[in-house]
């Protein structure tokens, strides 16, 4: 791990393209802001394992399940004569077991 001491407003830099500056300090806390590029996804500790938990979760996901899940969100729509709702789309599955 790289330790680095930095006073407020000046810049680490992350190869090319990341820039973090230090914003401010207080009691203990410091504020960073974080230049990225929006290919580059930058999160919190906690939210970044969050997704991570949530894609290995729906990795695990049955088709089947994912089928229903899709079933019933298309059923929660007010399909009527006069708003067909044409802008929605929603995913087809097939699988070869029967």
């Amino acid at each position: 791990m790289l330790v680095l001491s930095r006073k407020i407003g000046e810049i680490i830099t992350i190869g090319n393209s990341i820039e973090i500056t230090v914003l401010s300090h207080d009691r203990g806390v410091v504020r960073l802001g974080i230049s990225a590029p929006k290919s580059v996804p930058v999160h919190r500790k906690e939210v970044h394992d969050r997704i991570i938990q949530l894609n290995k979760q729906a990795a695990k996901t049955e088709l089947q399940a994912l089928k229903d899940a899709l079933k019933s969100a298309k059923n929660s729509f007010n399909m009527d004569k006069d708003n067909t709702n044409s802008n929605l789309n929603f995913v087809n599955f097939s699988t070869n077991d029967k």
